[in-house]
């Protein structure tokens, strides 16, 4: 193809306006490229991954035992700040980092052990949590003391709320979920860490547990990277199948993993990495001749279809895109075509019209014999 291209090279750095995943660009008051342009396609990205899998917000659960009186209000975490722990009543918060699966484990116990403790209860008589790295599982422990430890119920904001009746928040995901349980239908039966009746002289065949599936671990499964200004002049928005937050405008999705099909010694997302990404089959966005590129906009979204969220200040990430123009040479192929209105089509295509466009060429020549 003897179509010309030019770059344009953005690093998140050089934002003039927004912040991290919602950032504005220009050229101070000039045109980021000014040219003949008809189509730009998303080329390269570089995105150092700093995306902590446990947030502030999305780092506490409940543990609630049957010893309990019902409570007749939701103690939502979202919507009561400082909330403590009191006997029989447990608010879990791991701080806000990278774990991998036996560190979150241990975070997640030693903070049942540190909070049972300090509402003056005996350690044994509290659940725990088992990580299992062959199944990739969580697994809700019942507590050792079966004597005199009651049923516990676990509760989040998002997967298990209060009573199982509603959602308490809209987040879309929690601690619980990232661990790999699923959200329960409002009215579910209360899934509960039910305490044994009898005491084994094995204690492994006295522990009742409940256990989720595989666990994502990594706080988003990919990042949508949309554009509203770059997509502005497409005739059709993108499809998904999500029944979340759609997105009309991703420029591409970039998926949390290190593109290479190799055994890791942990998930992603549960260390900072750094994904880059070719794109061979790229989205092509529709532009027009009346109209440079003045200004560009980012936005980044998680797997929920919320804004992408980070505990700290991540490295900034790159994108570079290719910017098609009017073909200056002849194109012999392109001049045997003949549109459905009897006129041919302009001398510029798209680099991928070899592609995408067959059938359609094929339809035009045989009309063309006739």
């Amino acid at each position: 193809m003897s179509y010309a291209n030019a770059p344009i090279v953005l690093n998140v750095r050089d934002l003039t306006s927004g912040q991290y995943n919602n950032a504005q660009f220009n050229a101070k008051n000039q045109n980021i490229v000014q040219g003949d342009i008809r189509e730009i396609a998303v080329s390269e990205v570089n995105f150092p991954y700093d995306i902590p899998n446990i947030q502030a917000g999305y780092n506490t659960f409940e543990l609630i035992s049957a010893t309990v009186p019902p409570l007749s209000t939701p103690r939502a975490l979202s919507s009561t700040p400082n909330l403590t722990s009191t006997p029989g009543y447990l608010i879990i918060t791991i701080a806000p980092g990278f774990y991998t699966g036996p560190e979150l484990e241990t975070a997640i116990n030693d903070a049942i052990d540190a909070e049972q403790t300090s509402v003056g209860g005996n350690v044994a008589d509290a659940p725990t949590v088992e990580y299992s790295a062959t199944s990739n599982r969580f697994t809700f422990i019942a507590p050792a003391s079966a004597a005199v430890s009651p049923t516990w119920t676990v509760f989040s904001p998002y997967t298990y709320p209060f009573n199982y009746q509603q959602q308490t928040n809209t987040l879309g995901k929690d601690i619980i979920s990232i661990m790999g349980f699923l959200p329960v239908p409002a009215n579910t039966p209360q899934l509960e860490i039910a305490a044994y009746s009898t005491v084994s002289a094995d204690p492994a065949l006295n522990k009742p547990t409940f256990s989720g599936g595989s666990a994502p671990l990594a706080f988003t499964q990919y990042i949508d990277i949309c554009s509203p200004k770059m997509c502005q002049y497409q005739y059709f928005r993108d499809g998904s199948t999500t029944n979340l937050a759609r997105r009309p405008d991703v420029i591409c999705r970039l998926f949390i993993c290190d593109n290479v099909s190799l055994t890791q010694t942990a998930v992603e997302g549960t260390r900072p990495f750094i994904i880059n990404r070719q794109y061979i089959n790229a989205r092509i966005m529709r532009w027009t001749t009346e109209n440079s590129v003045g200004t560009i906009d980012i936005q980044l979204y998680d797997d929920v279809g919320q804004p992408l969220k980070t505990t700290w200040s991540p490295r900034p990430y790159q994108i570079t895109f290719n910017c098609y123009e009017r073909s200056m040479e002849g194109d012999k192929e392109a001049d045997e075509m003949v549109a459905p209105d009897g006129k041919p089509p302009p001398r510029y295509a798209s680099y991928h019209e070899r592609n995408v466009s067959q059938a359609w060429e094929q339809l035009s020549r045989q009309g063309k014999k006739k």
